[in-house]
């Protein structure tokens, strides 16, 4: 049995916050107090001055999964080592549903996959193909603890789309069983509409991206989807929504809730005209900076839930500047920077960090069913917590990276990386540094 002891670290996260002891007993924390006298063989760790976080939970990662002719960059176990580095002690990842395969193979396939995991590790289901055989299969996961699913209103030449029709019939399906539906809300026939002009020729600009699937499209899948959960009482969860318009529609209806992205609230679609514009191409496409402060307004009003990273990260030559914009792989990495970056923007914009913990923590936790175990810190949760110290804050720390990555978005904001993370009860980052940390454990909705 193992006992740490942090000594009077600011809690943040209660609306209280106050300078308290937490006691960690193996992987659970057992108590926090004004002041705990050590057990014997504690270790002490001294955070007078530090502020105190639960473990980050990025609930949108893409570990290793096929893009275009090729693969995101990061494996399980190199994208959660940098995921740890960054203070995420928890990812939510997504199963990748072949031709011919049940969503149990699937999901399967995923878990062995993700038994390199350092984090601690979600799967959400992909369900890409409508079969009476995959529909049955629903409230069997569900019951197995696996009730997120997710769907897309486009890629219909991916043969990954759904029709509105079809994702209704889901979300009745997983409506019964108590269940959230994600869905990237993109709408197929805007796509398609815009995209008509360059379907023929060779053009290389990344800025295209952006114009062939315009913010339009996410203001129809959106309203589409409201309709669909009030019809079936589904919870729906848009993922990586990032328009103005597309935020206020979904304010309409109370039972979608919403994530963005660290990209869509600090880059915009000027990005695109930059020597490497080809490296910010993701889906959807950035947007504009009034789109970016919008955003901003939405999480400080309650309108958006949750912030993932969405992290599908490529290597520059991944994505060579000459490829016609259709070809080049989807995504950004984002899981290591998710954390820092983010606290620095909440202290630079002095806003809420007890906000900033709901968005990056509680919230996911609760929204994914893992809230009896993650997102808090509180007696009886697991010990996944992070040190930080409110004073370093950098604007050179694209060096200490622990990534195996070449590029990243974000080297031209300031960061607040944690010194200590704790996963479970293991310190697994000390003094800025990766040790070499267990493996992690699959998780289950309660």
């Amino acid at each position: 049995m193992s006992t740490v002891l942090i000594k009077q670290g600011l809690l943040i996260g209660d609306n209280n916050q106050e300078f308290q002891d937490i006691l960690i007993r193996d992987e659970i924390i057992v108590k926090i107090a004004p002041e705990i006298e050590p057990e014997e063989s504690t270790k002490i760790i001294d955070a007078h001055g530090k502020w105190i976080f639960p473990g980050a939970i990025d609930p949108h990662t893409h570990m290793g999964v096929p893009i275009k002719s090729g693969y995101s960059a990061d494996t399980f176990a190199s994208g959660t080592r940098s995921a740890l580095h960054g203070g995420v002690t928890t990812i939510l990842d997504f199963s990748v549903l072949e031709s011919g395969q049940s969503l149990s193979d699937s999901l399967n396939a995923r878990i062995e996959l993700a038994g390199e995991s350092l984090c601690d590790v979600g799967i959400h289901v992909n369900i890409t193909c409508f079969e009476p055989e995959i529909l049955a299969e629903i409230p069997e996961l569900i019951a197995k603890g696996f009730y997120s699913f997710k769907v897309f209103t486009t890629y219909a030449e991916a043969d990954m789309m759904l029709t509105y029709e079809q994702i209704e019939s889901v979300a009745e399906i997983i409506s019964q069983h108590k269940g959230v539906l994600m869905v990237h809300s993109e709408d197929n026939d805007v796509i398609t509409k815009a995209s008509a002009p360059f379907a023929h020729g060779h053009k290389t600009e990344p800025r295209l991206h952006g114009l062939s699937r315009p913010a339009e499209a996410e203001l129809v899948a959106v309203s589409r989807l409201g309709e669909i959960s009030s019809r079936t009482g589904c919870t729906i969860y848009i993922v990586h929504l990032n328009t103005t318009a597309g935020l206020a529609k979904a304010a309409e209806y109370p039972l979608l809730k919403v994530e963005t992205c660290p990209h869509y609230l600090l880059l915009s679609d000027k990005m695109y005209e930059r020597t490497d514009g080809q490296m910010y191409v993701s889906s959807p496409p950035l947007r504009s900076e009034a789109d970016c402060e919008a955003l901003w307004q939405g999480l400080q009003n309650g309108q958006i839930h949750t912030i993932g990273s969405d992290h599908c990260p490529f290597c520059q030559n991944d994505k060579p500047r000459d490829t016609p914009f259709q070809d080049i792989p989807n995504g950004m990495g984002g899981v290591e920077t998710l954390f820092p970056i983010l606290l620095a923007q909440f202290m630079e914009r002095q806003l809420d960090l007890e906000l900033f913990v709901r968005l990056t923590s509680r919230n996911p936790a609760k929204i994914f069913g893992l809230d009896h175990i993650k997102g808090n810190l509180k007696p009886g949760f697991h010990a996944d917590l992070l040190i930080v110290d409110p004073w370093s804050i950098s604007t050179t720390w694209e060096a200490q990276l622990d990534t195996i990555l070449d590029w990243n978005a974000y080297s031209e904001f300031p960061a607040l990386f944690p010194e200590i993370v704790i996963r479970r009860g293991e310190i697994v980052v000390e003094n800025g540094s990766l040790k070499s940390p267990s493996s992690g454990t699959l998780l289950k909705s309660k």
